[in-house]
């Protein structure tokens, strides 16, 4: 989002930015455990995303199409493993946020628009309409941010900047992202066209890599630099 039409007509190199081989896709937080699919859960990604879809919509597109059926979800579940599979084709890493406690797949996570010149992606995130207001979408979502730009010595995919979009009407979204206390950077009036709704602004946020505390998941204080 927000990428210029001269951007992504003539690239630059930039960075260069390369992932790290072997990808580390596997991330826990106190509650959570955080990672990619597996053929094995096919099923339960499927009769999850369909008994929630409608509390998705309409502010996750791929909710209107995706995983309608079995086959549906084997396909889409399949590529992204075999998008891991070439590390540098790599665009995306989908998540899915799995319960300590139970097991249970309660909702996603990952980045995606993954920008080797800038070594910067955007992240984005789900919940389950019953696991709504506990924490888990902003526990996820700040291990998810220290991932990504963790160094790869460390277990991360030393990337330099996240970016996190919503619609100024998803006030679930933007509160959310107003807990992480990472800076806005984005207000576009009708720059965002929601399905069912129609124009929207687009808000967006964005942290560096030298502003979060990959230790603790937080923004850089004074008080704790």
């Amino acid at each position: 989002m927000t990428h210029c039409a001269s951007e992504n007509q003539f690239p630059a190199e930039g960075f260069g930015w390369t992932p790290p081989n072997p990808l580390p896709l596997r991330i826990e937080s106190d509650r959570l455990i955080i990672r990619t699919y597996t053929r094995d859960d096919i099923e339960e990604v499927y009769r999850v995303i369909n008994e929630t879809r409608d509390h998705l919509i309409p502010w996750l597109p791929w909710c209107r199409s995706g995983y309608r059926d079995m086959d549906a979800a084997t396909q889409e579940i399949v590529n992204q493993i075999m998008e891991l599979r070439d590390p540098m084709k790599l665009h995306r890493v989908i998540f899915g946020v799995y319960l300590k406690s139970t097991g249970e797949l309660i909702g996603g996570s990952g980045i995606h628009d993954i920008r080797r010149d800038t070594a910067s992606c955007e992240t984005g995130y789900w919940v389950t309409k019953k696991h709504t207001r506990k924490g888990y979408t902003e526990e996820a979502c700040r291990r998810t941010i220290s991932w990504a730009m963790q160094s790869q010595d460390k277990g991360g995919m030393g990337l330099r900047r996240v970016r996190i979009y919503c619609s100024n009407l998803n006030i679930g979204s933007a509160k959310l992202i107003e807990k992480l206390a990472i800076r806005k950077e984005v207000e576009q009036p009708d720059d965002y066209f929601i399905e069912g709704i129609g124009l929207t602004d687009r808000l967006g946020w964005g942290v560096l890599q030298t502003e979060w505390d990959c230790q603790n998941h937080r923004v850089i204080t004074p008080a704790s630099a």
